[in-house]
């Protein structure tokens, strides 16, 4: 998502300077690559570049070829095969044992529409399908359009699917080019407490672009910790937490952990819930909410209590990375191994 937003920022400021432009697309990987089908670069022609579409090792040859495609004004797919062993072939050495194929376009009405879709998806809150229509052959006949999840009908299969398997799918015929491409929602989190660990855990979230909400006592906030989220709220405050949110308790306060339960136990579907401390201190805590009427067994079983990948953190700068890497892996359905004992495919 962060790199969505590096480029659509880019793009609109760029578009509104009159700048020469080219937008690099992986459409399609077969085998094993850096970057999957949806990864941009975008490029201008006096050599400036942000996004990526590989590990490093394709954008200088790339950067040619969107130059080259700014001067003809031509859609151009580019196929890069990392698996031939032809010493004189771009790619051999890299390691990644995949065929990559990217289609630039230097379009300026392409740049425009894509430029207003892609705004829309980055600011979405809810999951959709990013659908890319293009003629090489004509460049006036182009369709660039941002459906959220709600907007998907059953009847519009591939669509469905794309949601289903949350991934990208490209298509060309006869010149006509369609890219298909699933959107997560604008990540979200909900950070509880104010104490130096919650300051920790905002930096290191601030630098993936998720959208932060910060809740505990407003006067006590670290200045630097509010210029970095998105709202700060008071205990007392009305939360408006939606499915896809994240929602970390870190107060140090068992009492104040009581009264979060008792406000917060209505929104069980969230993605992730974290709750800082050791088993022994959860355990009390359903105890209490027990006595006090309200059950949480089940809620329990998807609350992450003590919190965090088992990562052997120390201080609150690792014990962020280590919440942050559990978030991650629960969104994406991983258990969060080394990567070296999985037998699927890493992507």
């Amino acid at each position: 998502m962060k790199d969505w937003i590096q480029i659509v920022n880019r793009l609109e400021q760029l578009l509104a300077e009159n700048m020469d432009l080219a937008l690099a697309t992986v459409v399609h990987v077969d085998g094993s690559a850096y970057r999957r089908p949806g990864a941009r670069m975008l490029v201008t022609g006096d050599g400036n570049w942000w996004g990526a579409i590989s590990g490093g090792c394709l954008e200088g040859d790339m950067l040619k070829k969107a130059q080259m495609a700014m001067m003809t004004q031509q859609i151009k797919l580019v196929t890069y095969d990392t698996r031939e062993e032809d010493p004189f072939q771009l790619g051999v050495g890299l390691g990644c044992q995949g065929l990559i194929d990217i289609v630039i376009d230097p379009i300026r009405v392409h740049l425009e529409a894509f430029c207003v879709a892609m705004k829309q998806a980055v600011s979405s809150y809810e999951p959709g399908v990013l659908s890319s229509e293009w003629d090489e052959n004509k460049v006036s006949s182009f369709q660039y359009l941002y459906i959220p999840q709600s907007d998907i009908h059953s009847f519009d299969a591939d669509k469905k699917e794309i949601l289903l398997q949350k991934t990208a799918h490209y298509r060309l015929l006869e010149g006509k080019s369609t890219l298909l491409e699933y959107i997560h929602p604008m990540p979200r989190i909900w950070i509880f407490g104010n104490q130096f660990d919650a300051l920790a855990l905002i930096q290191q979230i601030n630098l993936l672009a998720w959208e932060i909400h910060w809740v505990g006592n407003v006067q006590k906030m670290n200045p630097l910790g509010k210029k970095l989220v998105k709202q700060v709220y008071d205990w007392e405050a009305d939360f408006q937490i939606l499915p896809d949110d994240s929602l970390v308790m870190m107060t140090h306060d068992f009492d104040r952990d009581v009264f979060l339960m008792k406000k917060l136990s209505s929104w069980e579907l969230v993605a992730y819930w974290g709750i800082l401390g050791p088993q022994k201190r959860m355990d009390k805590l359903q105890g209490h909410l027990n006595d006090a009427g309200l059950d949480i067994s089940k809620l329990r079983k998807k609350i992450s209590s003590p919190i965090g990948l088992d990562l052997g953190a120390e201080g609150p700068e690792e014990i962020a990375i280590s919440i942050i890497s559990e978030i991650i892996a629960q969104k994406n359905n991983r258990a969060g191994q080394a990567l070296k004992f999985r037998e699927k495919p890493i992507h």
